[in-house]
């Protein structure tokens, strides 16, 4: 007789509950699985075997067929060795399958009958739960990952022997206590971060523009010559970006989770991510995808965070072109031919670049050797789309070595991180109910009518400026966001001059 335990598989952060069913019939002692796996769920056959022997258990020596359904999704990873080696204990009546009623199981074998880590706990704990599944089997290694997740019952297991045991006896293994996510974070606010920010003397323009980015997750490009400070400043901002919501923390979490880059000891994201990558990059690394099995790039693993771009004119074109659309819908579609996948990317972009080809254009001190036509080419390998999705442009000036021992700003950090706090929890109210908009930056028109309305002299002001400089509608839209931002920073309900004159400032080159 047939016999079938549940199990998960994952596509993206997409899960779909799959039955793992198997039978054992008198021929040939073949292992057949079918229900459309990848190779590494075939290659499960030979782990299965190794890691049934060695757990003590007898593996029979008939036919033996798996099947995985529904046979029309595609299987990928090993996370179907611990359920198929359980489905094959069972039809052969080596264990009950009493206590595996109502509950999923998840984990790679190795060929001693260890039970191995795998990706993706988090996505598929939270998954199990809106589903009704009230016990879960997943290796010891992700039990404190699954915790996070109240409602359903976590069982850690180091290896198949365990599990084996524990339908003969459920008192053989215990629960992983849940892990209060609300408590954690209640923790987190407490903390206080140390911060380079105020190790950086001057700049206090280039200061004022990423106080605004990080108060509303605005996008900030920084120009300037060599050594004016462009990427002390930008790898400072992590400083500076408020605390992560409880939703934001789970979210991200769940990407690292996915793309395997959480830590045993502490599985929570609980920092604002801050992604340097490098231009030597690839288009599958930046962006996300990369074989049958897409996985998330790093503009998905700065999700509720940053992603810097060092010197953004030595990336290629192509990468920067792919970058237009996640910087506009805030999420990425990655597409094969059975299936597509969708990832979020709403992080904030921050980049640095020269003036010009060798960096000197409007130094005072050093004089440039460009010509305008070099110059032309170069501040052409940003393009007017790309460039018109920085919210914020700045130029950095040099500042002079010797007002290092002028200013002191041991307290900066302190002071900023308050007025952004207040600021943030501001927006916080003004968008409190609104699934979509939980920021200045992502308003869309609708919230900009509402909350960005203004005077009938300042409105003329900012067409004036519009039609002098030539902005697009995204920059028109893009300027009232961030004059509503600075309205929040002075705890102004309504926009004032000022506040639309500094927007303005911003947007001009």
């Amino acid at each position: 007789m047939a016999k079938k335990v549940f199990s998960c598989c994952l596509t993206g952060l997409a899960c779909q509950i799959v039955e793992v069913e198997a039978d054992i019939s008198n021929g040939l002692p073949v292992f057949n699985i079918v229900g459309l796996g990848d190779t590494s769920v075939q290659e499960s056959k030979e782990r299965v075997r190794s890691g049934i022997k060695n757990s003590g258990a007898d593996f029979p020596q008939t036919r033996k067929i798996v099947n995985l359904a529904p046979a029309e999704i595609k299987k990928q990873g090993s996370l179907f060795d611990l359920p198929i080696a359980v489905s094959i204990l069972l039809a052969s009546g080596q264990v009950e399958a009493e206590n595996f009623e109502n509950s999923i199981i998840i984990g790679e074998l190795s060929l001693d009958g260890g039970v191995k880590k795998i990706h993706g706990t988090l996505a598929i704990v939270q998954h199990l739960k809106t589903l009704g599944f009230k016990k879960i089997f997943l290796p010891a290694q992700n039990a404190k990952e699954a915790s996070f997740i109240e409602g359903i019952e976590v069982l850690g297991i180091t290896n198949l022997r365990e599990l084996i045991d524990y339908s003969e006896n459920p008192s053989t293994l215990k629960s992983f206590p849940s892990q209060s996510l609300e408590r954690i974070y209640q923790g987190l606010k407490k903390t206080k971060k140390n911060s380079s920010f105020n190790r950086i003397i001057g700049l206090g323009m280039a200061k004022r523009a990423l106080t605004i980015a990080a108060t509303s997750g605005h996008n900030i490009l920084l120009v300037g010559p060599p050594g004016t400070g462009k990427t002390i400043l930008a790898r400072a901002f992590a400083d500076i970006l408020p605390a992560m919501s409880i939703n934001e923390i789970f979210e991200t979490t769940k990407i690292f989770s996915i793309a395997g880059m959480l830590e045993d000891d502490s599985p929570l994201i609980t920092n604002r991510p801050f992604r340097e990558v490098h231009h030597t990059a690839s288009l599958v690394s930046i962006i996300g995808g990369g074989g049958s099995n897409p996985r998330p790039g790093e503009i998905s693993l700065a999700h509720n965070g940053v992603l810097f771009f060092d010197e953004i004119t030595e990336f290629p074109s192509h990468v920067l072109e792919a970058m237009r659309q996640p910087l506009e819908d805030k999420s990425i579609n990655i597409s094969r031919s059975k299936f597509s996948v969708k990832f979020p990317a709403n992080f904030m972009f921050v980049a640095t670049m020269n003036p010009c080809s060798c960096g000197y254009k409007g130094d005072p001190k050093v004089k440039c050797i460009c010509s305008p036509a070099q110059i032309k080419n170069y501040q052409k390998k940003l393009s007017g789309p790309i460039l018109d999705r920085f919210d914020i442009i700045i130029e950095v000036p040099l500042v002079p070595i010797r007002n290092i021992f002028n200013e002191n700003e041991n307290s900066e950090t302190a002071v900023l991180s308050s007025l952004i706090s207040k600021a943030k929890n501001i927006q916080n109210q003004r968008f409190a109910g609104n699934q979509l908009v939980n920021s200045n930056s992502e308003m869309t028109i609708d919230e900009i009518r509402q909350f960005c309305e203004l005077k009938k002299d300042d409105e003329k002001f900012l067409n004036d400026g519009s039609d002098n400089y030539s902005f697009s509608n995204r920059a028109y839209l893009k300027i009232l966001k961030i004059a509503r931002t600075i309205a929040d920073l002075d705890q102004s309900k309504n926009i004032e001059h000022l506040h639309l004159a500094e927007a303005l400032q911003y947007r001009i080159r």
